[in-house]
């Protein structure tokens, strides 16, 4: 069974879980991107890559519901585990707080353009999305942008830029997902799986 795991703040929980639900699979070592484990396989991806790997191949992956929404690729999610946990919300500098309602025009900055263009029409607003792959608060701070979307866990790093949060868009956690073909060709090991890491998960909470 091939699995994808992100690079980055899900990598370890992702490891944990997994080995709670009886699946050793080695971290990889020096700038490995494949590791051979048995009768598993371990790809690491970038975390908005993961989701892409399912739909076309990957038996099986972990990502944020946020990439996965964002992503909009055509996967199962049998199981939304029990870390990962953060919210992804519009944050804009303290000293120009304005209402949503308000920000026609306004220059969105954020890695999440779907998510950022579906809230805001949702609001009946129209504002253009500006896409960057890091450092999303930066672009306040130096004029490109009114305002982010992005994923706050303590809300400091919003602090620490000079930037508040205005409204929550969406809670994100860690999902489960499974490739379509994969679930009918690999159906028993894999809902052996799921059930294992719905156990597993329990034990967690």
């Amino acid at each position: 069974m091939r699995f994808v795991l992100p690079k980055g703040r899900l990598f370890k929980g992702s490891l944990e879980i997994l080995r709670k639900a009886g699946v050793e699979l080695k971290p990889p070592e020096n700038r490995e991107l494949i590791v051979k484990n048995g009768k598993y396989e371990l790809l690491l991806a970038r975390s908005f890559d993961v989701p892409v790997y399912v739909e076309h191949g990957v038996d099986v992956g972990i990502a944020g519901s946020d990439v996965v929404e964002e992503r909009e690729s055509d996967v199962l999610i049998p199981l939304e585990l029990p870390f990962g946990k953060c919210r992804l919300s519009l944050a804009m500098p303290a000293e120009s707080l304005t209402e949503i309602e308000d920000m026609e025009g306004f220059r969105i900055a954020t890695k999440y353009p779907n998510i950022a263009r579906k809230f805001f029409e949702r609001r009946g607003v129209d504002v253009e999305v500006i896409k960057l792959h890091g450092s999303i608060e930066l672009a306040p701070k130096i004029g490109i942008a009114d305002a982010i979307v992005d994923i706050v866990e303590t809300g400091n790093t919003l602090r620490a830029n000079g930037l508040v949060e205005v409204e929550k868009i969406m809670d994100v956690s860690a999902l489960l997902l499974v490739n379509r073909v994969s679930q009918k060709v690999k159906f028993e090991e894999i809902n052996r799986l799921v059930l294992k890491l719905k156990e597993a998960g329990r034990n967690d909470v």
